[in-house]
């Protein structure tokens, strides 16, 4: 006998005799509030098998109808305690609810109309607040940081669209950010400090008494030899042979 067949007090012969000595209000009534136990019955279970604390969060279970189908079950989930973790988890939370429904009763695919989450906190100042628009398409760890509030207006065009805005803003942080590294580079002394010109002094003249004397160039003597060629000179006419002989 199943659980279902209990609940609707299909119990046979000695489950009819023991609802009858009890009267009439001993079973659970129509099939569609047995659904409803089921699936609060699937909630408490999958809590206290995941280690969560039951005050945490209060299953209701809804009569839904939907066109073309018979009238079925809504299970909303309502969180009452605020916990990190919970939203981390909650798509596993849920895919175990619906498993363990299907467990009770294999049939709940017919009736099961889905589960919805809702947030009913006594103190809502633990949760975080919602961050920068920019955040949700960025990469991990690569955030934007919140665009300034100008109350003037001052240097900000009028008009200008949401994008270029936080451009703007993620530049003028880049920029912020090399100028402080640029001062602290210099007042550690591990950067570049500020080029200063290299003095020159005055140049003098070379005189020739600066010279060394072993290398000095003297002036250049004509060299002899032996055998030296000089001037031609015409040989007189006493002297000339006018016999060819």
């Amino acid at each position: 006998m199943g659980l279902m067949d209990r609940l609707l007090g299909k119990g046979g012969a000695g489950a009819t005799r023991a609802a009858a000595a009890q009267g009439p209000q001993s079973t659970l009534g129509s099939p569609q509030s047995v659904r409803k136990e089921v699936a609060r019955l699937a909630v408490r279970e999958a809590l206290r098998h995941n280690g969560i604390p039951a005050q945490w969060i209060r299953s209701e279970a809804l009569t839904t109808a939907a066109p073309g189908r018979e009238t079925g079950v809504h299970v909303r989930l309502v969180v009452q305690h605020w916990d990190a973790r919970l939203m981390l988890h909650a798509v596993a939370l849920q895919d175990a609810i619906e498993k363990r429904i299907a467990t009770l009763d294999p049939e709940a695919g017919q009736w099961l109309m889905g589960l919805s989450w809702q947030f009913a906190l006594d103190d809502a100042a633990a949760c975080p607040a919602l961050p920068h628009p920019g955040s949700w398409t960025s990469g991990p760890g690569d955030s934007p940081a919140a665009p300034a509030v100008d109350p003037q207006g001052a240097g900000v065009p009028a008009g200008e669209p949401p994008v270029e805005r936080e451009k703007r803003a993620e530049l003028e942080r880049l920029l912020s950010a090399r100028d402080a590294q640029f001062g602290s580079d210099e007042e550690g002394g591990d950067g570049f400090g500020k080029t200063q010109p290299m003095p020159f002094e005055k140049t003098q003249p070379i005189t020739a008494l600066d010279l060394p004397t072993v290398h000095a160039f003297e002036k250049t003597q004509v060299m002899e030899h032996g055998r030296a060629y000089q001037k031609t000179q015409p040989m007189p006419p006493s002297e000339r042979s006018d016999d060819p002989g």
